[in-house]
Formats: C-alpha cells, sequence, structure tokens
C-alpha cells in the first residue's frame, strides 16, 4: 500500500469544537464532531471515516495541562483528555501506539513519528491553514498514512492536536 498526504484542520465556526482530515484534494475523508457542548464533564463526539461511511461515538473530555518545574529550571508539561473514560494517551499506549517527536527539519514546528505495535505507522507534523508555511500552527497537522490506517492515525492526530502534549514515547 502507498502513503497518502492529509491535512487535519480545526472547525473553528462554532463552540462545538472538532477536526476534519482533508485529503490532497480538499474532501474530507475523515472527521470527529461535537454533538453537543457540555460546560463540564465530557462530551459527545461523532468520529466519521467518510472513506468507509462508518461512524462511532465516543466520550471526549475537557483538556487538562499540567506543568512541572525539574531541575535546573526546566519544566515538563503533561496534557490529556479522558477518551471514553480513559486517559487518551493511556488509550492509545495500551492500543500498541508510540509517538516519537522531533522539532521538523523544514518548518518551525514538531514531527510526531508514530509507530503501532513496532512498525512505522504514520507521520504527523505541524503545519499551517494552507498546509506550505514555514512558521507552523499548533492547530492544523500534515498526516502522512496509509488509507487503511486512517481510524487510528485520525485518533493520534486528534489528541496531538487537542492536547499541549509535546513528548510521548
Amino acid at each position: 500500500m502507498e502513503s497518502k498526504k492529509y491535512l487535519l484542520k480545526p472547525v473553528l465556526k462554532t463552540l462545538k469544537q472538532g477536526f476534519t482530515l482533508e485529503d490532497e484534494n480538499n474532501q474530507v475523508v475523515y472527521e470527529a464532531k461535537m454533538t453537543k457542548f457540555s460546560l463540564f464533564g465530557a462530551s459527545p463526539f461523532e468520529f466519521t471515516n467518510h472513506i468507509t461511511n462508518l461512524t462511532e461515538e465516543h466520550k471526549i473530555g475537557k483538556t487538562v495541562t499540567s506543568q512541572e518545574s525539574g531541575p535546573a529550571g526546566f519544566f515538563s508539561t503533561s496534557s490529556t483528555f479522558k477518551y471514553d473514560d480513559q486517559k487518551i494517551w493511556d488509550y492509545l499506549h495500551k492500543k500498541g501506539i508510540r509517538i516519537h517527536t522531533t522539532l521538523s527539519g523544514n518548518k518551525l514546528g514538531m514531527t510526531y513519528e508514530v509507530s503501532f505495535e513496532g512498525k512505522d505507522l504514520a507521520i504527523i507534523a505541524t503545519s499551517s491553514p494552507k498546509g506550505n508555511s514555514l512558521i507552523t500552527s499548533s492547530f492544523y497537522y500534515d498526516v502522512e498514512c496509509e488509507e487503511k490506517d486512517l481510524d487510528l492515525v485520525f485518533l493520534v492526530a486528534f489528541s496531538i492536536a487537542k492536547t499541549d502534549q509535546a513528548f510521548y514515547n
């Protein structure tokens, strides 16, 4: 199978946050859409794979970020949310996902090398609204993976975009 390139974009038009994944023809191939805003607690989201026409509902909690100071004044940041009552990084780790994070070589941003059970799965990198700017945003992500892996890769990209987690292995 051949890898394809996509762009993860936030839905900014409403309080009901969400993300879409578009292919190189600007067609939405995957989306996560909040169906009901909850001020307290988790909100229901519909995750829709438009290639397979399958939709699943999941409860997505609020993002919680904490920062701790370490030796020599360095800070450690931890950011997570609950996915069906489990911390998202614990859930993905149990599924066999590992993420190696580096600085992007050709843009001002981060690159996330995603593996599944020891095998390369995807490359996710900070991007920009049009996908071709030197300066990137923490809301837009270039995603490269095989189409058959979209369900798991979209969840990883969604999780990176929804949190402030910079390093996770």
